[in-house]
Formats: C-alpha cells, structure tokens, sequence
C-alpha cells in the first residue's frame, strides 16, 4: 500500500524545538510593543469608529451586509475587532496579544502544510520532511517583514487572512487520501478561503494556488486503477477507487476560482480605496517594478518601513528587472508544472500568484506601492524555494547558511518593532530614511507639526522637500493655517479667502506622474482634503457670510470635493447678501456639486434656475445636459448640449462619473 504522506506520528523533539525557539523570538520582540498606543489607521478603525462600537450582539449579522469601517468590507476582521471593543474597551495591549495570538497559529499551519507539501511532492524522502518544515517554519516567524503585521492593530486583516489561508490550503492537501478525493475536506478547504477573503480582499488570490493544487492531484493520479488499490478499497470507496481520475477534482478547483470572483464582484462596490485606471506604459513598469520589490521584502533583511519609495529609489531599473524575471520564471514553472511537478515550481508559481493583487492591475489608493504586510503571506512560497534549495548542499554549509539568515532577521525583527512606539516615531524612521521625500515630509507636517502650531518647523521641513510640486503645495497649506490666528485677530477673512483660492488653482495642476504613481495620488487627494477642512475651519468662523460661502464651495468644486461644496453653496445661494451677479455661477455650481456628488436628480433644478438669471452662466447648460443624459431624456439633452455649444464653445466642466 501506498505510504499516505500525512502519516501521524510522535515528531522528533529536535524539528520542534526549532519551531518552538523561532517563535520564542518572534513573541519576545512583539511583546516590545504590547504597551504602546493606538498607530496611524488605528484611530479610524477603532478609536473614532462610533459605528463598530455601538454594534449590539443580536445585530452581529449588519457586518455580512454592510462595511462598519472607513473603507472596506471586512466583516471577520471587524468581528475581531468587535470581540475585543466589547470585552476590552479601547486596550491597544488587548488588540496587540490578540494579533500575537494569531500569528502564532498562523506559524504552526505554516508548518504543517509545508510538511504536507513536501511529503506530497518528495514522497521519497519523508526522513528530512519535518527538518525542511521547521526550517522553513523558523524563517517564516522570524522574517521582519511580518513587524508590520503583528505589532500594527491595523494589520489584524493580514493576520486573519493568512491564518484562514494557511487553514485553507492545508485542507486542500487532505483531500487527497490515497486515490480518493475527499470531498468533505473540499468543501472545508473553501469555506476557509471563504472566512480568508472576508478577512482582506486579497485573499481571492489563494483560490488559484489551491484549484492549481488540486489540478496537481489530478494529473498525479493514475488514468487505470492499480489492481491492488480496488482490492483495498473500502466498500464505500469502490466507486471512487474505479474512477481515478474523477472530475470531481476539476469541478472543486473551479469552484474555488468562482467563488473568488463572486467575492470580488462583492468587494469592488463596497471599497473606498479604487483608483481610477490610467492607460500607460507605466502600467507595467510599476506592475513589475512592485513584484521586483515584494521579492526583496520577503528574501532581504534590509532595515523595514512603512513605506517605499518605489519610483523614487535609485535601484527602481533593477527592481523592474526582478519583477519581470520572477513573472517569466513563474510562467514558465506553471507551463511545466503538469507534466513534471516540483515543489520549487508549485512555490514559485504560488509567489507570484499571491503578489497579483498588490501589483495595482486594479489600482487602488495607497500611500506605499508596496508594505511589509503585503508579503505576509507570499513570502511562505519563497522560503519553500530558499529551503529546498539549500537541501542540496552538505549539512553544515546548508546549517551554516540558514542560521546566518536567521540571526539578520532576528535583528532587524527586534529593532524594527521600536519605530512602532509612537506616531512620531514611525515618521521620523522614515524621515531618517528617506530625507527630502515628499511623503514622510507630508506626514510630519500635516500629522504633527501643524496640528502643535509649529509652523516654522513645518516651513523648514518643507522647504527639503525634492519634488517642486509638494514643496509648493505644503508650503501653502502651512502658510494658510497659519494666517488663522491673524484672520481671527483682525476680524477680516478678505486675505485667508484670496491665499485659499490660490491654493485651490494650484491643487488644481496635480503633477502628471500621479495619475499612474498611487503613492503621489494619495499625499495630493490628502492636500486636497486638507484644503477643504480649511475651508471649512474658516467658515465655520464666519458662518453668515454669503460671499463666503460661495467662494468656498465654488473653490471646493474646482478641486473635486463636490460633497463638501453643496453646504456652502446651499447656504450662500439661501442668502439674501449674495450679490445677484454671482448667484447663477453659485447655482451652477450647485448643479455640477449634487450631479457629480451621485444626486442627479436633485441637480436639474438649481441648474434650470440658473439659466434663468441674467447674467446667464453657459455652464449650466453643459452640466444640465449631463444631467437630462443621466435620467435617459436624450430630446432635452439635445437641447441642453447645443446651447452648451453655442454659448460656452462646447466646454463641459470636470464631472465625477
């Protein structure tokens, strides 16, 4: 009979003990951090989420049909974090124990499904299987890439996901009992990656890897019964046994890629973070330049950030190299992987596939091209490769090789956990290393020194900035917070609208290179809120003020915050001070905020309003046409459009689809 490559057995204490001091390691350098507050996206999911607190236990079922975070749909992952707001209140070292925990498990399935690959894939060499497994196991929780994940509250989703993950494929390895696929540890296997996807989106990419597994299973298997597998058969089984290469298998793996694109027709509409899509050779130049780049992550002990300057750092050309030989590598390995399986092509081919959904094919905002977090998981498959191919040299070379690696990620494990004791401190690591860049600049100085006053800190800051643009743009959101207290003192907000105006044209310019680079998008869409809050700080002083209000909304307009203008304009268009010259341009604006705010309806009026004052604004017609388009009246947006035409020269302002 066939040996069953999950035989049970006591283990050999020494593998374990491996397993056991790696993560004695890890826990002892994440313990550093149990004690240190609330970090950066913390605040948003927990400390201001009034929504996720207020949650009662017999309504734990709204978090299946609805997002209780700023962003995402996440509906395990604010479970977790449900379970411990309800049991612990606002405890950063309840959320931290609670990350600890989990990848501590997630550590322990690392181990037995890189046992069961290997006893899978080198089936002949079962006497090495747990050493692999607890080498690779000793990497894995050690490597520093994974600080990020385990010491950040925010990083709950990629713990969650890679535990389900982990559980996932490992159930995906027992369907293979001798010849017969077993369909109950199928359907586990998916319910897994089910609780996987709802744990982070980015899990639909171990879909693939697990249907890729199962097609492995399915060419392995022998086209005619072997005689002394029907004899052993169980009655039950009989039937399976006679049809080896059931299509059973097929249909599971199928099912797994369907369910994945279910998911993602589910998490596309509930997401906050789509970008739009640019059409670009930089397209594929940033997709690889990110693979290259997760590749180092997960194999280099470097110092860690949290964040990387992808196009800014001076080995981006040999990064775009990496990430294109890894994506051949991987397609040629999955070519070859059916007809000759290996556990390095299997590996490689499950890197690659794990890193597809952080290379911005579906762009998506970001402050950071690529993060620790995002290797959580797909650093696994590489330290598969690593280890087996230091299974090829002699003992102690090999022994030599992976303790050196171990003892540098060790180190920058323990010192990478200090950067996380405070927000300062995580933005002065990046300062120290990446000075002059325009994202920890912007960071310090809207995150720390404006909201301390230090506006001459904040000048100097930035004033190193390299990129001309953000040196400009902060340099004017610094000078205009800084004229509150004069505006105040003098009762006149005449100069703050003027320098707010300004600096509503200038975020008007936004540099080209964001329209494909996600990291310089997200900084100039932050300075465009900013801008806004303002905006509205400023108001807020002198609410009755017509010409105000107008200014304001108008300018929120230019610069796309549409949802922010409508108030301003509503009540400057409600005031009798307005001056009747402007009130068509306040009513057209009006039109254009609700239209492209998702209130078409609602639009028509002011709009149909503001063509009926003297002076006549022409924009109204261009955006009145849009909105008799949007409500299928094609006659009156005819109309509409022909008069946009003739009085404006056909020139349709920005609309937000």
């Amino acid at each position: 009979m066939t040996r069953n490559f999950f035989t049970r057995g006591a283990p050999p204490l020494a593998p374990m003990m491996l397993v056991l001091l790696s993560l004695i390691a890890a826990i002892y350098a994440a313990l550093q951090a149990v004690h240190f507050p609330f970090i950066a996206d913390d605040n948003d999911y927990l400390i201001t989420n009034s929504k996720l607190a207020a949650l009662p236990a017999a309504e734990l079922w709204r978090l299946l049909v609805e997002p209780y975070n700023p962003w995402e749909f996440l509906p395990l992952r604010d479970l977790s974090y449900w379970l411990d707001l309800t049991l612990f209140g606002l405890n950063p070292m309840a959320f931290r124990v609670h990350n600890i925990v989990l990848y501590v498990l997630c550590c322990l399935l690392v181990y037995v499904v890189t046992l069961g690959l290997w006893r899978y894939f080198r089936a002949t060499d079962d006497t090495n299987a747990r050493w692999y497994a607890a080498a690779v196991t000793a990497l894995f929780t050690i490597n520093p890439a994974h600080v990020e994940a385990v010491v950040w509250i925010s990083g709950r989703k990629d713990l969650l996901s890679m535990l389900f993950a982990l559980l996932a494929l490992w159930l995906a390895l027992r369907v293979k009992q001798k010849s017969v696929f077993s369909t109950r540890y199928a359907a586990g296997a998916l319910l897994a990656l089910l609780a996987a996807m709802l744990s982070k989106a980015a899990a639909v990419a171990v879909a693939p890897v697990i249907a890729l597994l199962w097609i492995i299973f399915w060419r392995g298997t022998p086209a005619v019964p072997a005689p002394d597998l029907i004899r052993v058969a169980k009655p039950n089984t009989r039937q399976a046994a006679d049809k080896p290469r059931a299509h059973q298998i097929l249909l599971w793996s199928a099912a797994a890629v369907v369910l994945a694109a279910g998911m993602m027709l589910v998490f596309v509409p509930n997401s906050n973070v789509k970008a739009a899509p640019y059409w670009g050779m930089e397209v594929v130049t940033r997709a690889l330049a990110i693979g290259g780049w997760l590749t180092r992550l997960a194999i280099t002990p470097e110092g860690r950030h949290f964040f990387y300057p992808v196009f800014e750092d001076s080995w981006l050309p040999v990064m775009i190299v990496a990430g294109a030989a890894m994506l051949v590598a991987a397609v040629f390995s999955a070519v070859t992987l059916l007809r000759r399986p290996s556990l390095e092509r299997y590996a490689l081919v499950t890197f690659v596939l794990l890193c597809l959904p952080y290379a911005q094919l579906v762009p998506f905002e970001t402050f950071s091209l690529v993060s620790d977090r995002f290797v959580a998981l797909a650093l696994w498959p590489l330290l598969l490769i690593i280890v087996a191919l230091s299974w090829r040299l002699p003992a102690i070379p090999r022994i030599i090789l992976l303790l050196a690696i171990s003892l540098a990620w060790c180190w920058s494990s323990a010192e990478r956990v200090r950067d996380w004791r405070s927000d300062e401190a995580l933005i002065d690591a990046e300062l120290r290393a990446y000075p002059g860049h325009y994202q920890p600049a912007f960071q310090q100085i809207i995150g720390i020194l404006i909201p301390q006053a230090l506006h001459g800190e904040a000048s100097r800051l930035a004033r190193q900035i390299t990129a001309p643009e953000f040196r400009h743009i902060l340099a004017e959101i610094i000078e205009v917070d800084a004229m509150r207290s004069t505006t105040l003192a003098t009762d006149d907000p005449r100069p703050a609208i003027a320098r707010l105006t300004r600096l509503g044209e200038d975020l008007k310019q936004m540099p080209a290179e964001a329209y494909w680079n996600q990291p310089m998008s997200y900084v100039w869409k932050s300075c465009s809120n900013i801008f806004a809050l303002e905006w509205a700080d400023l108001v807020a002083h002198y609410p009755g003020d017509a010409l105000l209000n107008y200014r304001a909304g108008a300018s929120l307009n230019d610069a796309q915050q549409y949802r922010n203008a409508i108030p301003l304009l509503r009540t400057a268009i409600q005031s009798a001070e307005l001056p009747q010259n402007l009130r068509a341009d306040a009513l057209s604006n009006l039109g254009l905020a609700l239209l492209s705010s998702g209130r078409v309806n609602e639009a028509a009026k002011p709009l149909q309003t503001a063509i009926d004052l003297a002076p006549l604004e022409p924009m109204a017609y261009c955006v009145l046409a849009e909105v008799y388009q949007r409500t299928s009246r094609p006659a009156e947006a005819e109309r509409a459009a022909s008069e946009c035409s003739s009085r404006a020269g056909g020139r349709l302002p920005m609309l937000e689809k």
